[in-house]
């Protein structure tokens, strides 16, 4: 498990660090560190982290982050260290290399693909698990996963500092919400802690994502928050996840979700899916995004972690939260120049930051459908950039011969050109539907 130590003075970036690596690396742990505390010293147990990302504005009168790289490099067993800084200086980048630190970072570039890379060559490829091609086993750290208590719905956060976590779990527990018995924590994470509820008038279980709202500094957040209910609050489909509600209260905000008891499509695909049943898996997904797409919506996130279950077996696609509706302007609610997206499954316009549309989703399943007949993903690579790059330049890949019928169907969806792709889910579902 890779493990962080986050020394930055403002609370308010570290928690930014913090909720920016668990949607990428949700095994890691990142420990926060406040330079008020004084200098860490060589008994620190520094060979417990993985990495080191310091800051160079420590918040101190005397001293910067240079003088305690200076420090941490005189230590035995000092992890990489990745040096931060709000400067575009390249006096500082020049003299923090010159000091030992493994690269260098601007604060501003952090919610970009830039923080992404720059940890794979500090800590290493085989210390961050990333993109493991040769053991489908090893859990994937661009694949949220959800699992434990309440496998079909808990968010992995598990980089929230404990003690902040305990205090939103608690918070959100002594809620009284009319209409539901609050029952447990499920999850929780930097904008909103997910409960378990039930629903009174019917006695079913919800699933009920909390947000918080005192003290709110940030304007984006609600609206990110509330992104999953605007988008599908009107779409009644038995494969996309329904959104039942949306309130507000004096300091915090909920939306009541379908809560899903049997797992995600991740599990099914590490157990084995029969032929057959990875058509009908493809079928049901295909059908759901005919009903998103038709609202002009597109999911920008398909992968096996958001595809929950049933318990008639029937599956449902979630998390809308990256969603984009039309040609509307996103960059105010995600990420500036980010590559939005899990890249083992990102298409390759999508993956080039291209403008994405509908056939972008199709390419997802594509990759989706060839892990489920083979248990392998179609492609791999040893970084993020070389996943990205194989996307856009490696062939399709074949199918053993006994599962040659449904190459044609790879093959359309798996198109690098868009246009050679199926152009909508009704040709899609037209396709699947030859070879049943």
């Amino acid at each position: 498990m890779l493990k962080i130590l986050l020394i930055d003075d403002s609370a308010e970036y570290r928690q930014l660090i913090v909720h920016r690596l668990a949607g990428e690396f949700p095994t890691a742990e990142v420990v926060e560190y406040d330079p008020a505390q004084g200098l860490p010293d060589d008994e620190f147990g520094w060979q417990a982290f993985n990495l080191v990302l310091l800051d160079y504005d420590l918040g101190l009168t005397e001293e910067n982050g240079l003088d305690w790289l200076r420090a941490f490099k005189a230590y035995s067993d000092m992890p990489p260290i990745l040096m931060l800084t709000g400067e575009d200086s390249t006096r500082v980048a020049i003299d923090a290399m010159k000091l030992g630190a493994d690269n260098y970072l601007l604060k501003k570039d952090v919610e970009g693909d830039a923080l992404l890379g720059k940890l794979l060559e500090a800590a290493g490829h085989e210390q961050l698990e990333i993109l493991a091609p040769d053991d489908e086993s090893t859990q994937d750290p661009h694949e949220t996963t959800l699992r434990d208590v309440d496998p079909a719905h808990e968010t992995t956060y598990q980089n929230m500092p404990a003690s902040e976590a305990a205090v939103a779990t608690s918070e959100a527990l002594a809620l009284e919400i009319p209409g539901y018995r609050l029952i447990k924590e499920i999850g929780h994470g930097g904008m909103s802690t997910v409960v378990l509820g039930e629903r009174l008038e019917d006695n079913i279980h919800v699933v009920l994502k909390i947000m918080f709202t005192r003290g709110m500094e940030d304007p984006t957040a609600l609206k990110r928050f509330m992104l999953e209910y605007n988008l599908l609050s009107d779409i009644d489909h038995p494969h996309v996840v329904r959104i039942y509600e949306r309130a507000f209260a004096a300091d915090f905000a909920y939306i009541a979700m379908e809560y899903f008891p049997a797992g995600d499509l991740t599990k099914r695909i590490k157990e084995g899916i029969r032929p057959a049943e990875a058509l009908e898996y493809l079928r049901q997904m295909a059908s759901g995004l005919g009903a998103v797409h038709e609202r002009g919506i597109v999911h920008r996130d398909i992968k096996p972690g958001n595809i929950l279950f049933k318990d008639d077996g029937s599956l449902t696609i979630t998390d809308f939260g990256v969603a984009k509706r039309g040609e509307e302007d996103m960059e105010d609610i995600t990420v500036n120049n980010m590559i939005v997206g899990t890249p083992y499954y990102i298409s390759p316009e999508q993956g080039s930051g291209m403008k994405v549309d509908n056939r972008s989703d199709l390419y997802s399943l594509g990759v989706i459908f060839f892990q489920m007949l083979t248990g392998k993903r179609p492609y791999s690579g040893h970084s993020v950039s070389e996943l990205l790059r194989a996307h856009v330049v490696e062939p399709i890949p074949q199918l053993p011969e006994y599962l040659g019928k449904y190459q044609p169907l790879v093959d359309g969806l798996l198109a690098k050109d868009p246009d050679e792709r199926f152009q909508t889910s009704r040709e899609l579902l037209i396709g699947i539907d030859w070879k049943r």
